[in-house]
């Protein structure tokens, strides 16, 4: 009798129960020493038994593998590696210093395969590759997420409209770590991507958002963390034109009193996290008046420890955790 593929057919489910009993236990194997010939027959039957459930195996991990970060010396292999990963929908960028048309040319590349991914990482890039994300956008429209990290430490207004024109369906975009960020690409970002739902300008310096122009009804989660030149003037437009904010982070900025904090409070009605550590020109009441007067309010990590009588590092106060330095 012939054995072919599909006498060892089993659901994927069931392979991991396969997979634990493969290799049997060394006692039996004990049992069988006076039998040579029995103890082959079952070794061969086993390795068998191997092979395909290897190939089983790479089948089934290949399908449930959607994330993958390429770098630049695999350029080349690009062909075969979305052959063998059909499913990836998260693709990050690494090592295209050397050459900086490379990172064009793989974008190119990746718009003539038939993948659908949501999320790109083009962090440490030396430059916003214009070009390339022009291609990508062409036959690629299924990105949601897009994190631009440490990208050249400056962007223009330029480059944050062509983010905005390529990908207009973004719910998450990372510039942390991006020195300078001009307010007017942020406003245009947030105008053409009504989706988007997380924005992080971690120590984005440049960012004020004085006098824009912009509604982000669907923004749930914004970091400010280190930008140092978000003032009360900030706040105020941020609680007029985000007011479905649920997570706010103020670390270090070091410009905002009580007075704009209390117009976010007031105004973001589904406001659950603030964290305003090193926030040092708060009133010694801030907390207290920020648990009154929003109920939503689920945690808030406290400007200093110092002005606050409390000994203990955390307490709850009218269900929502106060956290101290």
């Amino acid at each position: 009798m012939v054995e072919t593929a599909d006498d060892f057919y089993l659901p994927d489910e069931c392979w991991e129960d396969v997979f634990k009993f493969l290799i049997m236990d060394e006692d039996d194997d004990d049992n069988n020493n006076d039998n040579n010939h029995s103890q082959q027959f079952h070794r061969y039957l086993e390795f068998k038994s191997l092979s395909v459930v290897s190939k089983q195996f790479l089948s089934i991990t290949n399908r449930l593998r959607f994330s993958i970060s390429i770098k630049g010396r695999e350029l080349p292999f690009l062909p075969r590696l979305f052959e063998r990963f059909t499913n990836l929908t998260s693709l990050e960028l690494r090592d295209y210093y050397d050459d900086d048309d490379d990172i064009h040319k793989y974008l190119d590349q990746l718009s003539g395969f038939s993948l659908n991914p949501t999320s790109l990482d083009l962090s440490y890039e030396p430059s916003i590759p214009a070009n390339g994300l022009q291609a990508l956008s062409q036959n690629i429209s299924t990105l949601t997420s897009l994190t631009c990290s440490f990208v050249n430490f400056h962007l223009n207004n330029a480059n944050m409209f062509l983010i905005a024109h390529c990908f207009p369906n973004l719910q998450l975009l990372d510039l942390s770590y991006c020195y300078s960020v001009p307010d007017e690409g942020v406003g245009h970002v947030l105008n053409r991507c009504f989706n988007i739902r997380h924005l992080n300008l971690t120590y984005c310096y440049g960012v004020t958002l004085h006098g824009m122009n912009f509604e982000a009804p669907k923004l749930e989660v914004l970091n400010l963390l280190g930008s140092t030149m978000v003032d009360d003037e900030t706040l105020d437009v941020i609680s007029k034109t985000c007011r479905g904010l649920l997570q706010l982070n103020f670390e270090r900025c070091y410009r905002i009193t009580e007075k704009g904090v209390k117009l976010v409070v007031e105004n973001c009605t589904q406001l659950r996290e603030i964290n305003l550590r090193g926030c040092i020109r708060m009133g010694v009441d801030v907390v207290e008046s920020m648990v009154s007067s929003r109920p939503s309010l689920r945690k808030i990590i406290a400007p200093s420890r110092s002005h606050f009588p409390a000994k203990k590092k955390s307490f709850l106060q009218d269900g929502c955790l106060v956290c101290f330095d």
